[in-house]
Parts: structure tokens; sequence; C-alpha cells
């Protein structure tokens, strides 16, 4: 079993900004799942991927059994532990953070991350994407996020009714449909769309807006990636039109879908 150094990970390097302690990286998961051994990291890390089928011994508070993880999920990785984490086909492209190795935290299992964590590891997206000098701060500023996240974090009430459950897994589906509205989540998992966001930000610290835009952005990614042009992409991921896609990506990634598909472009 291999030790991986700090910023070191499995996979080719597409982008990286450091700062602060901080490592971030875009990187394409070159190897098959075959060929991913059994590893370790020396410090913390955190794990965006941004195609569906990311496998991980991570743990979702809501979920009643372990999960393959789609697009978009925001996954911690305490130091130490054993891991073989890939994605079921390789090529997908991810993002990691690698913490300072005084990161304070007494978690020692994986976790799914939600609420802030997931909006700064977007952000982080963009910023790697970009890399403009003077943007330091800002990417410092995003991985503390995802470093208090940790730091702060208390256990997801294993409470958490089972119309919230339905709920997260009806927005995971259907987030691409044109004109979702979280009243049409609501009314499906029966309950007041009042409820819906209270219990949402109670138990996953965010909203169903928020979840809604986060899960529809990470689908127009995937059809980048994919090589759609912008207005297929807009049109498939349930957007009004490319502009209103472009302003959506603009507002969670910090950067168009154009810039990030041309930075990506060379990725294989």
């Amino acid at each position: 079993m291999s030790r991986l150094p700090h910023g070191q990970f499995l996979g080719d390097l597409n982008r990286s900004v450091a700062t602060g302690g901080f490592r971030i990286d875009l990187r394409v998961a070159s190897l098959p799942p075959e060929a991913v051994s059994e590893h370790s990291h020396d410090t913390a890390h955190f794990i965006l991927p941004l195609a569906d089928g990311y496998r991980s011994l991570a743990r979702d508070p809501l979920a009643r059994t372990r999960q393959v993880f789609s697009a978009g999920s925001a996954i911690y990785n305490p130091p130490g532990v054993v891991h073989r984490d890939c994605y079921d086909v390789a090529g997908g492209l991810f993002l990691s953070v690698s913490a300072p190795d005084d990161l304070p935290t007494g978690l020692g299992h994986p976790l799914l991350l939600r609420g802030e964590a997931e909006t700064a590891m977007r952000r982080l997206v963009g910023l790697s994407t970009r890399a403009a000098p003077g943007d330091e701060l800002a990417v410092e500023q995003a991985a503390l996020t995802l470093s208090d996240a940790v730091v702060s974090l208390l256990e997801t009430s294993a409470h958490a009714p089972d119309w919230l459950l339905r709920a997260v897994e009806m927005v995971e589906d259907l987030a691409n449909a044109p004109g979702l509205e979280i009243r049409t989540v609501a009314d499906a998992v029966g309950v007041h769309p009042v409820h819906l966001a209270r219990g949402w930000r109670r138990h996953l610290r965010g909203s169903p807006a928020a979840a809604i835009r986060h899960r529809r952005a990470d689908h127009a990614t995937q059809c980048l990636l994919h090589g759609n042009d912008l207005a297929e992409a807009a049109a498939i991921s349930g957007y009004a039109d490319q502009s209103h896609m472009t302003r959506e990506y603009v507002r969670i990634f910090g950067v168009t879908p154009g810039v990030f598909r041309t930075a990506v472009s060379g990725r294989v």
C-alpha cells in the first residue's frame, strides 16, 4: 500500500494553484478502477467529482447504504485513511484540495459535506481554472471554508425525516427538468414548501433552491466535458437558454462555461 504526500493524487494534472498551505488541483482520473490500488494520504483532503460514478468510503448521513457519488458531491477524507476512491470509468475530471498538515479536526472517517462546503468547492473549480494573479486570497478563503466545515462539523441528525431523503433524491434526478420548482418537490414528498426549506436548512445546511441550481450546473459541466456546445448544454441541463446558463455558471463557479470548456478541452 502506498502513502501519498501532500498534494499528490492518482490522476493527470490539468490545473493547480497553491496558497496558505493549501494546494488545489484539477485532475483527470486517468486510471481505470481495476488499476487503482489501496492507498492513503499524509494530509487531509477534499474531493469534488465533476462526473457521476465516483466511488468513495465517505458516509452520507442521509443515505441508508453506501453510495456511488454523483458530480458535485463534496467529499472529505481525513489523513491516513486507507481507500481506493475512483470513478467507475477512467477519464472523469475532479477537483482536489489538499489541506495543511496542521488542520485541526477530530473527525476520523470520510464524510459527505453539504452547505457552504459545496459552494466553496464549486468556487474553487472556477478559481483554479482561471488561475489569475491576485486570486490567492479568494482561493485561501474558499479553502478555509472547507476546513471550517470539518472543524465545526456536528453530525447531521440521524433522525432526518424520510421525506427529506426523497426530496434530495428527486432533486438529484430532476434538476435538469426545465422549470422545476421547489413547490413541485414539496408536493411530491407531501410537505409544505416552507417545511421543506426549513428541513433542508436544518439537516443539509443549505436550501432546495441552491441544490437544484448546483445540480443543474454540475450537469452542464458534464455536458461540456462530453463535447456538447454551449447551447446544447443549456438545453439538456434545464436552463431557459444559453444566457441563463452562463449567468448561473458564473454565479456558482466564478467563470463562464466557455472559459471552463476551453481550460479543460485538452485534459485527456
